[in-house]
């Protein structure tokens, strides 16, 4: 199990780099083309064309993650593509791929449309782009929210799976919209981060002014009104799951859960009872009365589920495979909470940089201490966000469906050898990528705007 986490983390690290800059470049572009038509600038065109190539370069990173990601529950986690696929696969198909193949459509007219569309259809198409790249953040939004919060679905006793049973229920789940508005914020602040940074190395070195001054003002203001809005709705969004995830809600705030762990227990006894009872349902006993005990004992069957580490047949479990059990359902309390300590602090760090740009873009100050810190604290908002996912998605363990499915159970059958080849191989190819992607982010910066320095000639809208 733990090479089958090993290889799905580094997978996610990569995923949680690109997706949320891509996610905000796109918008970004969006921002910079209105605020270009609406002014009537002639200059604008340059400014999108040169940020549209670091997008390309994030899309393309983002859409090997994401694809590979999707692969790995078919890999290395099976039994949880079976047991949960039916309702864990629905937003990731329809936001997914729906957004996949809306940005697709308009990304080649976006990159490399400037002479053939005229600037409204050309603002459609990054409008498409735009969309699509907030629905793919939707989908996995969604996935992930069912995961913590597993509505409208329910188990069968006869398939030993999860089945939907309500679209609109997954789709509505309040802690998957929770999460979409929260990565949505943190998402601008990454990319308005990044172009900020990028924008003070060139206001540093006083070249690409034309690039510069603009990018450097808008990505300030936009940073610093998403930073704000991430940090509100960052403690919101926790608290939203503190009626069904509160063993993750004490541990970040480093409160005891002796309490909660009393109930687990309980909720332990009763799912023994409703895996007995499970096995004799799937001998077709079809009793009322085994029916009804079932459905009144079925929301801890999970519970039950996380003595199969210690004792495989649950129903003669001893006290001591259910204190281990119901030590286990608790989440790791240090990691969570110094992780919440790191999210707040690299969050104030970003909210201080883009406050202090804002300043100086609204005063003129160009002071070089001003601009380093812009360009030294681009990390600041990508681990602010990668440790609001870390807190998000390791507080669910043992769980990989919380109070369904435990994390040990959802693993397919594969070797150590397997699994250490393919966890050599996805640590090889994506630190390629990564070292790919600076080397050519590296490159298109140094370029800048010298062959897009002259703008375009319009064409007529057809």
């Amino acid at each position: 199990m733990e090479l089958s986490r090993s290889q799905f983390a580094i997978n996610a690290v990569q995923h949680f780099l690109f997706v949320p800059l891509t996610v905000g470049l796109s918008f970004f572009l969006l921002v910079l083309e209105v605020w270009g038509l609406a002014g009537g600038r002639s200059d604008y065109q340059p400014l999108c064309r040169f940020w549209g190539k670091l997008f390309g370069l994030s899309f393309g990173l983002s859409l090997a993650s994401s694809l590979a990601m999707l692969f790995q529950f078919g890999g290395n986690w099976s039994y949880f593509a079976h047991y949960a696929g039916d309702a864990f696969a629905g937003p990731v198909v329809v936001g997914v791929l729906a957004g996949l193949f809306t940005a697709a459509n308009g990304l080649g007219w976006m990159l490399y449309g400037w002479d053939k569309l005229g600037k409204w259809s050309h603002l459609l198409s990054t409008c498409a782009v735009c969309l699509g790249c907030h629905l793919i953040l939707f989908g996995f939004s969604a996935a992930s929210g069912w995961m913590q919060y597993p509505v409208g679905a329910e188990f069968d006793p006869q398939a030993l799976r999860m089945e939907l049973v309500d679209w609109h229920a997954v789709l509505s789940n309040p802690v998957a919209l929770a999460k979409f508005a929260h990565s949505l914020l943190s998402a601008y602040a990454v990319a308005a981060g990044f172009v900020l940074a990028i924008s003070a190395y060139y206001r540093l070195r006083s070249a690409e002014t034309a690039l510069s001054e603009p990018s450097y003002c808008i990505s300030a203001g936009l940073g610093l009104l998403a930073i704000v809005a991430t940090l509100l709705l960052g403690d919101a969004g926790i608290y939203k799951q503190s009626s069904f995830q509160r063993s993750k809600l004490m541990a970040i705030n480093g409160l005891p859960a002796d309490d909660i762990l009393a109930q687990n227990r309980q909720r332990i006894d009763n799912g023994i009872q409703a895996y007995a009872m499970l096995q004799q349902l799937r001998d077709d006993n079809r009793q009322p009365e085994l029916l009804a005990g079932f459905a009144a004992a079925k929301p801890d069957l999970g519970y039950g589920l996380l003595l199969k580490r210690w004792h495989d047949t649950v129903v003669d479990a001893g006290p001591a495979q259910i204190d281990l059990a119901a030590q286990a359902s608790l989440p790791p309390a240090a990691p969570l909470y110094w992780g919440h300590k790191a999210m707040v602090l690299f969050g104030v760090l970003a909210l201080l940089t883009f406050l202090t740009a804002g300043l100086g873009a609204v005063t003129g100050r160009r002071q070089p201490w001003l601009l380093k810190s812009a360009m030294y604290a681009l990390p600041a908002t990508w681990l602010a966000s990668g440790s609001g996912w870390f807190i998000s998605e390791f507080g669910d363990q043992p769980w990989i469906v919380v109070d369904v499915l435990p994390t040990w159970l959802a693993v397919s059958a594969l070797g150590p050898s397997d699994l250490a080849l393919g966890l050599a191989v996805y640590g090889l190819a994506y630190s390629g990528l990564l070292a790919l992607a600076i080397l050519l982010a590296m490159q298109i910066v140094k370029q800048g705007t010298a062959e897009l320095a002259l703008p375009v000639e319009e064409s007529g809208d057809a």
